[in-house]
């Protein structure tokens, strides 16, 4: 059977949403990311008409036309360095999964899965605090529309202080009222915290080693989350009088960490924030030889397959080291 699941993401202006979507078929293509090898997913771009069109229908899908797509102008605007996303619209990108190795069969029977992916502006669904942003309200319409219709919603933050983020209340307040909705499809949760190479920038070519161990990432987010006011309401939607929604944290890099050399893929020779690229060669195989993307992947294959990664963290795994210190106090 064929399976259709819609996927919305939502975070802040500059939290790398676009990136993370931009990398994403590069990503499962180099098998960036924490699951299983044997897991062996493939993820192609499609049409909106392949997306649309009955599972059973024998006609063929067309093989060229998402080739020059909105998914591969997205890629190209990312190797240019990146476009801030615009809030006249909300824009949707379609893709084919299938898992080809070993799998739940619980899972692999509901396969292949054809994703419906929406990308947004940050200012329409998470503006700064007290911003005056005009946004069209069938905009804003479209996009509540998109958000209570989906299947799974992620989160993408920048990896800061949140404490010194303008964006925190307005993300609280867009939960509790997810939270309060009834009449949402909304089973999987995850937020992912983008920008994940900046941490490293200092360790040269040991930062890739750090980086893939998932100790060292749930460190990070156990830190990061401590600030975070919005943590419970989501605690909240996992309870069975909040849906009984699955909420899963995680990291990621765009920009990842170049080949060979496992340094941050931040070239600091290039103005602004460039990757690393072949000289004299233009396009995308400029960057292919050093680009490594991180865990990009990772949110939308849990939020589409529902399986836990070795960086996809619960509630339970967030809080056990919290639960081993208490235990150590009343001890010692």
């Amino acid at each position: 059977m064929t399976e259709k699941l819609a996927i919305c993401l939502v975070g802040p202006k500059k939290g790398g949403k676009s990136s993370l979507l931009a990398s994403l078929a590069d990503c499962v293509a180099q098998s960036a990311f924490g699951y299983s090898p044997r897991l062996r997913p493939a993820l192609q771009p499609i049409s909106q008409a392949e997306y649309a069109a009955d599972p059973q229908d024998p006609r063929r899908a067309d093989l060229f036309s998402a080739e020059q797509g909105d998914y591969e102008r997205l890629k190209q605007d990312f190797a240019e360095g990146g476009v801030a996303t615009d809030t006249l619209n909300t824009y949707e990108y379609y893709f084919r999964l299938s898992v080809n190795g070993e799998a739940p069969p619980e899972v692999v029977t509901r396969g292949p899965w054809l994703l419906e992916i929406v990308d947004s502006a940050g200012e329409i669904a998470v503006p700064p605090d007290g911003a005056a942003v005009a946004i069209l309200n069938d905009v804003k319409a479209k996009l509540a529309s998109q958000m209570l219709g989906a299947d799974a919603l992620v989160i993408v933050l920048p990896l800061v202080r949140l404490e010194d983020s303008a964006w925190t209340g307005t993300l609280s307040r867009l939960l509790d009222r997810l939270a309060l909705t009834r009449d949402r499809r909304l089973k999987r949760v995850v937020v992912v915290f983008s920008q994940y190479e900046r941490l490293f920038t200092r360790l040269g070519p040991s930062a890739f080693t750090y980086a893939c161990d998932p100790a060292v990432a749930l460190h990070v987010l156990r830190k990061s989350l401590r600030a975070a006011p919005w943590l419970d309401r989501l605690r909240a939607l996992e309870q069975p009088g909040g849906g009984g929604v699955s909420v899963r944290y995680t990291v990621c890099s765009a920009y990842g960490f170049t080949k060979r050399f496992q340094n941050p893929n931040m070239d600091p020779h290039q103005p602004g924030e460039r990757r690393f690229r072949r000289a004299r060669i233009e396009g995308a195989r400029a960057f292919s030889e050093y680009w490594r993307p991180f865990l990009t992947a990772e949110p939308i294959l849990y939020a589409a397959l529902g399986l836990d990664s070795a960086f996809t963290f619960s509630h339970a795994q967030l809080d056990a080291r919290v639960e081993e210190n208490r235990a150590a106090s009343i001890l010692g």
